[in-house]
């Protein structure tokens, strides 16, 4: 039988301390070792394994929450009332913000009554926070009727009363009350820049030029305009823009040394609503050349001044362009107006890739314009498919649309034909 030999590497010396070994060792069937000394065996300590802890994933348990009932402000005067319990003014303040926060009317009279059935007799300021109450409220007539027995009254009670008509568009009494104001006011040190805009805003809703104009006087001599306040720059401009007064709104915005985004967008719409549309798109550079923010305000009357511009779309088209970098192009106003833009000036191919990167499929405005764009340039095919896959999105479609675009189809149909009958003489 043919022995294997095999050359085994000496083991280290720390575990086996001595012994004696051939440089080979014959290996067979049998395998001979030729150890001198036998290897000195230590007992292992063992360690006991600490146990495993294996965490159980908890899975939360979908449960109905039932809603912690509150106490409304009806509730706790009822309460007050049966243990016969005197509120004071630090209690009647925190019922009043509670029923303003919850727009509670029913909660708010009830307040009322009990403020004037007690015997506390409130402050100026807290009678300002029950007017503030009944306006936020709805219930305008009921804080008249505080206002009216207030036995006196600053500028923070004027203007809850001034802002709340205007805000519920009574704005020819809220005019009425600022002149009041202004009369029984000592002064109009306290007056401040936003009561101002406002005021302007009821001015131009009444058509009362003369007003407005007193209340820009106004503004000058407190020293308003130098203030450069945003939002009444903002309301002076919308105001003259009104009445078609550009030059007038021009002269507000260039007395501005640092002119904002809602002067400039003043301006804009102000000369669109004019048909000054070259205007609007040198404004629309300005802004650019100025650094002025543009907002999608702005955007949306630039793009609809630039359909009636004759310049082929150039314009609309760098307005786009404008749009995509600034990360506009995704609102469902600016594809609109990109929509009407490109339909109007043949390019359906344009308008159609507006009409597809839009994320909302349930925009009827993007919806009309896209048909306006078809039959403006007479795809009236495309346009009845269109109109159908309207009503396969689920938007109600007028059967009045339906039937003028049939219509326009057979009339170019049969202009067609006409032209190809018609006889050539030579």
């Amino acid at each position: 039988m043919r022995t294997l030999e095999l050359a085994l590497s000496p083991p280290p010396a720390c575990f086996i301390p001595y012994f004696n070994h051939s440089t080979t060792q014959s290996v067979g069937i049998d395998v001979k070792t030729n150890f001198d000394n036998q290897l000195l065996l230590r007992r292992p300590n063992h360690q006991n394994p600490e146990p495993v802890v294996v965490l159980q994933p908890q899975i939360p348990i979908d449960r109905p929450q039932t809603p912690i009932p509150r106490c409304s402000t009806s509730d706790i005067l009822r309460i007050m009332d049966s243990l016969s319990l005197r509120g004071n003014e630090d209690l009647y303040s925190c019922l009043a913000k509670e029923s303003t926060s919850e727009c509670d009317q029913r909660g708010a009279y009830e307040l009322t009554v009990h403020i004037m059935k007690s015997s506390v007799r409130p402050r100026t300021s807290f009678v300002n926070r029950l007017l503030l109450m009944h306006v936020s409220c709805g219930r305008l007539d009921t804080a008249r009727q505080v206002f009216d027995r207030m036995p006196h009254r600053d500028f923070h009670s004027w203007a809850i009363v001034i802002l709340g008509y205007i805000e519920m568009g009574d704005y020819e009494e809220g005019a009425l009350l600022f002149v009041s104001m202004l009369k029984h006011q000592n002064g109009a040190s306290k007056i401040t820049p936003w009561i101002m805009g406002c005021v302007l805003k009821a001015s131009a809703m009444i058509r009362d030029l003369g007003l407005g104009q007193q209340v820009h006087g106004l503004c000058q001599k407190l020293g308003f305009i130098e203030e450069e306040d945003s939002y009444l720059s903002g309301s002076l401009i919308r105001f003259y823009g009104e009445f078609g007064c550009l030059e007038d709104a021009n002269l507000v915005l260039h007395q501005l040394s640092n002119a904002d985004t809602v002067a400039w967008a003043a301006k804009v719409r102000n000369d669109y609503r004019e048909g000054e549309f070259q205007e609007v798109i040198r404004s629309f550079i300005e802004m650019g050349k100025h650094g002025i923010e543009k907002n999608v305000s702005v955007f949306s009357s630039v793009l609809k001044a630039s359909t009636w511009v004759c310049d082929g779309g150039r314009s609309g088209g760098g307005v786009h362009a404008d749009a995509i970098k600034l990360g506009f192009e995704s609102d469902c106003l600016i594809q609109c107006r990109l929509i009407e833009m490109y339909g109007k000036y043949g390019k359906v191919k344009d308008a159609e890739k507006a009409f597809m990167s839009r994320k909302d499929e349930t925009s009827v405005s993007c919806w009309n314009a896209m048909a306006a764009g078809y039959m403006q340039n007479g795809y009236y095919i495309e346009a009845i498919k269109l109109l159908y896959q309207m009503k396969a999105t689920g938007i109600t479609v007028q059967d009045r649309l339906l039937s003028e675009v049939f219509v326009q189809k057979k009339k170019k149909k049969r202009l067609l034909s006409e032209v190809k009958l018609k006889p050539t003489f030579r």
